[in-house]
């Protein structure tokens, strides 16, 4: 089917429904002298056109639709998802609030921090312990630096040697 003919059927439909003007009209009809198919489809369309028209009314009552009963667990199961959520919050609230800042270590003995253990440290630690050993294993390497290669260039990445 070309473009022809899809808008000859365009106007086909147009036809039915009174829309055609008098110029698509004579358009229509030459198109329809040399094509057989579109003659069929205008055809076929008017023929059930007709039929639906013809065709006694019904009554139409409306769309009824019937209450559905849901479960009573389905509807609790969102509040009580969010009711965890609250708790949870609630209890990390609680728990931050009364841990008091300190160094880490001292946080699993439950000894209080003595004064003179509070002025040797630096500040509070809030970092985790795995954290803290990485940056002291860090602060413990030989300090290095770049070498450039044999042309005075960085090409290739940067060698680190040691001082």
């Amino acid at each position: 089917m070309n473009g022809n003919c899809e808008r000859a059927r365009e106007w086909a439909s147009l036809e039915l429904d009174g829309e055609l003007s008098t110029f698509e009209r004579a358009l229509l009809d030459a198109h329809l002298e040399d094509c057989r198919t579109c003659t069929e489809f205008r055809s076929a369309i008017s023929g059930l056109t007709g039929a639906l028209r013809s065709a006694p009314h019904e009554r139409f009552d409306g769309v009824v639709i019937g209450r559905t009963r849901r479960r009573v667990r389905m509807r609790l199961a969102p509040a009580a998802a969010a009711m965890a959520v609250a708790a949870v919050g609630l209890g990390s609230i609680v728990a931050s609030s009364s841990l008091k800042s300190g160094p880490v270590g001292r946080l699993g003995s439950g000894i209080d921090a003595t004064p003179a253990s509070a002025a040797t440290s630096a500040g509070p630690d809030t970092m985790n312990l795995s954290t803290s050993r990485a940056l002291e294993r860090q602060s413990n390497r030989p300090a290095g630096r770049l070498a450039a290669g044999a042309n005075g260039t960085l090409q290739g990445g940067p060698v680190v040697t040691q001082r």
